[in-house]
């Protein structure tokens, strides 16, 4: 049922658990909760897939909020010069996630750690924590709730996945309108993600992660362009890569994406309606960060880096080496190696080639233009993507 007080109950009679920490994130919640009763049009598994989502985001709340209070040493936890890896979706973030994960000082946010975060994973058994087993399973089952996803994307139990589970915990998370057609909270969302405490309690969880097994974060997530005000406010001394690449080449596929998602949880998914919820968050996107960006970038000189997509097919190193001398780094010969057996093993189109035309979905060229228009000017990106020969 998707009832906030029976969600509660739930999630402390799962967990044994009461206190979910500062009562803020309910105000998120009820407005999720009431998109999802009046705008998602959800089918029986959609209701149980937003029920499931919701309970585990109250309950990792939970044992949060008490490790925390059992373990107070973990708020002296310093998070130093954290990468975000930012950039609008299908521009290349998860490929450049995935390669930077080759090098073992990297702490990247794994899928298993990410999605069970209590108790903090331990170095001696970072590789053996029996809950990665139990994350392959779920995994294992990704395509046949959601087939085709992994064509699509990266994921795997130890790979690195995105931090906005991290923000599930607060109910401030894209992943809500990825999975759901609820254009109200998604509007809210986007127009208050960066006025919310989300990056404290984004910061306290990468605390607890890192007490018992620390490491250089380099994280990776779109919906961050919402947040560079906030992201510079808790980490000063970020470093933000931001990726960029030709909006024809994206605009697309991520609508095409974001079908496959929506397809399993409502028997009603228009085309048209995902066309205009996807464009409306590209709209958020990128006018927020662009005019954050201008912003700040004058008082944090030196800490942005951006990555044009077709650049980084031809020459992955130059960018890198960039980061790394940014961040005091060598990157020595036995990192490229590994880098390198990565991208071998990870080429472009390994799984076909897939076009999508913005027509299916209700997309006028004219509109791709005019939103990205001075993006394309200011980064000196064509509109089109060069297709090789």
């Amino acid at each position: 049922m998707l009832e906030i007080e029976s969600l509660r109950q739930q999630a402390m009679l799962d967990t044994g658990l009461e206190d979910f920490g500062d009562p803020a994130f309910y105000e998120a919640l009820e407005r999720l909760l009431d998109a999802l009763l009046t705008e998602a049009r959800l089918n029986e598994f959609g209701q149980m897939r937003a029920q499931m989502t919701i309970l585990a985001g109250l309950g990792k709340r939970l044992q949060i909020q008490d490790y925390l209070a059992a373990h107070p040493e973990v708020a002296d936890e310093s998070v130093r010069q954290p990468v975000f890896i930012i950039g609008l979706p299908r521009t290349g973030t998860t490929a450049l996630h995935h390669l930077l994960n080759q090098d073992p000082r990297n702490r990247t946010l794994r899928l298993w750690e990410a999605q069970n975060p209590v108790p903090p994973p331990e170095t001696a058994t970072y590789t053996t924590d029996p809950r990665i087993a139990a994350q392959a399973e779920s995994v294992a089952l990704t395509e046949t709730f959601l087939p085709g996803f992994k064509r699509t994307h990266l994921i795997d139990a130890e790979e690195p996945d995105e931090c906005y589970m991290l923000l599930n915990r607060n109910f401030m998370s894209v992943e809500y309108p990825a999975l759901f057609h609820i254009p109200s909270y998604a509007n809210w969302l986007y127009d208050n993600l960066c006025r919310s405490d989300s990056y404290d309690y984004h910061r306290r969880q990468l605390q607890l992660l890192q007490s018992r097994h620390p490491g250089s974060w380099v994280l990776k997530a779109p919906f961050h362009q919402l947040g560079l005000r906030e992201i510079l406010r808790v980490y000063p001394d970020a470093i933000i890569l931001q990726t960029h690449r030709a909006p024809m080449a994206f605009v697309a596929s991520g609508c095409s994406f974001s079908e496959l998602l929506r397809r399993s949880g409502s028997d009603v998914v228009d085309r048209a309606e995902i066309g205009r919820d996807w464009m409306n968050m590209l709209t958020a996107y990128t006018r927020t960060f662009e005019a954050d960006r201008a912003a700040l970038e004058p008082a944090h000189p030196g800490q942005f880096i951006d990555l044009h997509h077709d650049d980084f097919l031809r020459d992955p190193w130059t960018v890198l080496e960039q980061l790394y001398a940014l961040r005091g780094m060598p990157l020595d010969t036995s990192v490229r190696e590994r880098m390198q057996r990565w991208l071998d093993a990870h080429p472009r189109g390994r799984h076909g080639e897939h076009r999508y035309q913005l027509q299916d979905y209700s997309i006028d060229r004219d509109e791709v233009e005019t939103l990205f228009g001075d993006y394309t000017r200011r980064y000196g990106l064509n509109m089109d993507e060069e297709r090789a020969a």
